[in-house]
């Protein structure tokens, strides 16, 4: 027996409660289980039971046996002394909260119905990355796709407190949060921690009062990403270092150091120097519209900017004075979707949050249906399963999913999971109001 399935048991009273009696022989009643506690302290706060036809208000502790308690340490915290019921699944002790007062026990052994707590152990025990996938087929797709929905929003919400606490520390200037937004996303995993120091190296002010030339631009970048100074002596880069010297002593900027980037296991495509190329362009190409683009141009319009070239060089060149045959230097589809998913969505949602925009959030969100559908080891457990896979709308709501839910086993925090558990034919036990 696990805690989280008795958690589960009791927040949703999928037991016989009209047997339930304390260990001691007195009539309890659920009125309201109780707010799920997920800090320290009990299990659930606030709850309201009858117990021999006394009404009380407090908390409700769950173990799997009353020993748990003491071997919990319990005894020795005050938070527990506001426990009004002590719900076990097998009741082998007492307990008291003082000389005087024991802590009445509800045991649920012979109260959960068996069917139930087997399908339970029977997931539980599934080896593979998709607990579920036998079974979906039992449940109804209205189910697996409100479960996604939610996931999505989950997965927006929880980027919210990052943007808030960027957008705070640049007095809520949002060219600033965007900015600095893009330079990770331009990153993606294996440089996203560099490209933010350059951005907090760099601030936006500086480049925007530049932004009428695209070589300053470049010089900034580069110069403030440490490359400059690794870089051999040629016509080019002595120009970028001309116009960084003097930029550098302007703003009294330091760069972050070329031993930041990483340059392991990536295709030319994606060495740091391209990307940091790519990034002064846009930069650039953007000019002193940058909130506008992210926020308020269309889908083809966000594909366009984030696909520019950048200047000459770059186009036979993936490093500083390594000439290549000319090559395609503009980012590929790839990653202008990385960023449009991991960008320029939750930027927009997020803005749409902080002003109330309902509708705003919604079109945020519906961005991600004319983006494909995510190919990486998380989405590809979903590929074979009912699971929809038709666009980065699915995809992200389903690594949120993975994440968050079937890496965990938390199936019973899952409306899908919760139907497979509970069996599709059982009858639906009300959860109950605070009263």
């Amino acid at each position: 027996m696990k805690e989280e399935f008795l958690h589960y048991v009791w927040q949703h009273r999928h037991f016989d409660f009209l047997k339930a009696k304390t260990t001691d022989g007195q009539a309890v009643s659920v009125i309201f289980p109780g707010y799920h506690n997920h800090d320290a302290g009990p299990d659930f706060l606030q709850a309201v039971v009858t117990i021999d036809d006394v009404r009380w208000v407090g908390s409700v502790e769950i173990h799997c046996r009353s020993s748990d308690w003491l071997r919990h340490h319990h005894q020795y915290d005050d938070k527990y002394k506001s426990v009004v019921l002590h719900v076990v699944y097998e009741h082998d002790m007492e307990i008291q909260l003082d000389e005087n007062e024991f802590v009445p026990t509800l045991e649920l052994k012979g109260l959960i119905p068996q069917a139930m707590f087997a399908r339970y152990e029977s997931l539980m025990s599934v080896p593979d990355m998709l607990l579920c996938r036998g079974r979906l087929q039992t449940v109804e797709p209205l189910v697996i796709q409100n479960q996604l929905s939610g996931c999505l929003l989950e997965r927006m919400l929880r980027r919210q407190g990052e943007f808030q606490h960027i957008l705070d520390g640049c007095q809520k200037d949002w060219n600033e949060l965007i900015y600095k937004v893009l330079a990770i996303g331009f990153g993606c995993k294996k440089n996203g921690t560099a490209f933010e120091l350059l951005a907090q190296s760099l601030p936006y002010r500086v480049v925007r009062a530049h932004l009428a030339s695209r070589l300053q631009v470049y010089a900034l970048v580069y110069g403030q990403s440490g490359m400059l100074d690794l870089a051999d002596r040629e016509d080019y880069t002595e120009k970028l270092r001309y116009e960084y010297d003097y930029l550098r002593y302007k703003y009294r900027l330091t760069p972050i150091g070329a031993h930041q980037w990483n340059w392991l296991r990536l295709r030319p495509q994606n060495f740091p120097t391209l990307r940091l190329a790519q990034f002064a362009q846009m930069l650039f190409e953007t000019g002193n519209t940058l909130a506008d683009k992210v926020l308020r141009t269309s889908m083809q319009g966000v594909r366009t900017w984030l696909s520019v070239a950048p200047d000459e060089y770059w186009q036979t060149h993936y490093q500083f004075g390594k000439p290549t045959s000319r090559h395609a230097s503009g980012m590929g589809t790839a990653i202008v979707n990385s960023l449009i998913i991991n960008t320029v969505v939750p930027i927009r949602f997020f803005y749409a949050r902080f002003n109330g925009d309902e509708p705003m959030q919604e079109a945020a969100l519906s961005l991600l249906e004319n983006v494909d559908y995510e190919d990486n080891k998380t989405t590809r457990a979903f590929v074979d399963s009912p699971f929809p896979h038709r666009s980065a709308y699915d995809s992200q709501a389903q690594i949120e999913l993975f994440d968050q839910y079937c890496s965990k086993k938390r199936c019973l925090g899952c409306s899908v999971g919760e139907k497979i558990v509970h069996g599709c034919n059982a009858a639906t036990i009300p959860h109950g109001e605070p009263p």
